[in-house]
């Protein structure tokens, strides 16, 4: 369907959202309350999220999650994605800054605005979207516990590897602090305490598991919401150039299974371009100094969590 007739059949609120948020580029956190939020300076989570390489795993986390055929079904019924994935990308990484760099009035807020969000999001799977382990009109609601678990895990396993492949190796101690640290949000969006992690290598053996029990294969739905962020409309040869740069790091980043189910090719001359893209990162990111890496959003954060907007 032609994205002009997706966006007419969008809700002139959530429209009219959309065009607020394209227009605004002010930083995603205000808040200079003298608070270090739900991580900290202290924190594995800051210097992760900090890193401006992660923008190419927002793209692939967001994959991640949509390989499953409910989330992805949720998607197609209740946003304006097909209409504005890029924005919705934005929106979605807006929210991840303003939980992990946020003050905890801030946090807590971004937290709250999703679950209200999602206790009208439900619905049913249709047949031409089925797979062989999601069936035909499969119910969904944006509050089942497993789906919560999914998308949460998709976007913590998705910046991990992304930092240890494009930044530098975390040791295993702070692999799992990361993932603790994150449970905290869990609880917040509704996840039961009992079904998160304490070890990176947990959450791991649960996002290879659910993959590989066919659970969080794209079906069809899937793959059109794929398309719609792999070949957005751009007009200009260097910007398509520079996305397709970005594309090509994002698709690297996904599960071989998930990558495949998706119909993108990968050959073995793929893989060593990636693994050499991703070299050349850590290589840059070892030259270039982080103050004129990281995000602008860290720098804030710590100023916040020292106080120095109560002087």
């Amino acid at each position: 369907m032609p994205l002009v007739r997706v966006w007419a059949r969008v809700d002139p609120r959530l429209r009219l959202a959309a065009l607020r948020s394209a227009r605004s580029r002010r930083m995603p956190i205000r808040d200079m309350s003298p608070d270090a939020g739900f991580f900290g300076p202290a924190s594995v989570t800051w210097p992760v999220m900090a890193e401006p390489a992660l923008i190419a795993a927002g793209g692939a986390a967001l994959m991640l999650q949509m390989a499953h055929p409910l989330v992805a079904q949720g998607a197609i019924d209740h946003s304006m994605f097909a209409a504005d994935p890029w924005g919705r990308l934005e929106r979605t990484m807006g929210w991840v800054t303003e939980v992990a760099f946020g003050s905890t009035t801030e946090a807590e807020r971004a937290c709250e605005r999703v679950n209200r969000i999602h206790v009208s999001i439900d619905g049913d799977l249709p047949s031409e979207n089925a797979t062989r382990t999601v069936p035909a009109h499969a119910r969904y609601t944006a509050l089942d516990a497993d789906l919560l678990l999914w998308v949460h895990a998709s976007l913590l396993d998705t910046m991990l590897r992304a930092y240890e492949l494009m930044v530098r190796p975390l040791a295993r101690e702070q692999r799992d602090r990361f993932v603790r640290e994150w449970n905290e949000v869990g609880r917040r969006l509704e996840i039961p305490p009992e079904q998160l992690w304490s070890t990176a290598a947990d959450l791991r053996a649960y996002v290879d598991r659910t993959i590989a029990a066919g659970e969080a294969l794209p079906g069809a739905g899937s793959r059109d919401v794929a398309r719609t962020v792999l070949y957005p409309p751009i007009d200009r040869a260097g910007r398509r150039a520079v996305f397709n740069a970005a594309k090509f790091v994002t698709v690297g980043l996904l599960p071989g299974a998930v990558r495949a189910a998706y119909g993108i090719r990968w050959s073995r001359k793929h893989a060593t371009a990636h693994r050499m893209a991703c070299a050349a990162l850590r290589g840059a990111a070892r030259v270039i100094p982080d103050s004129q890496r990281r995000s602008p959003v860290y720098d804030f954060a710590m100023r916040r969590a020292a106080g120095a907007g109560s002087r």
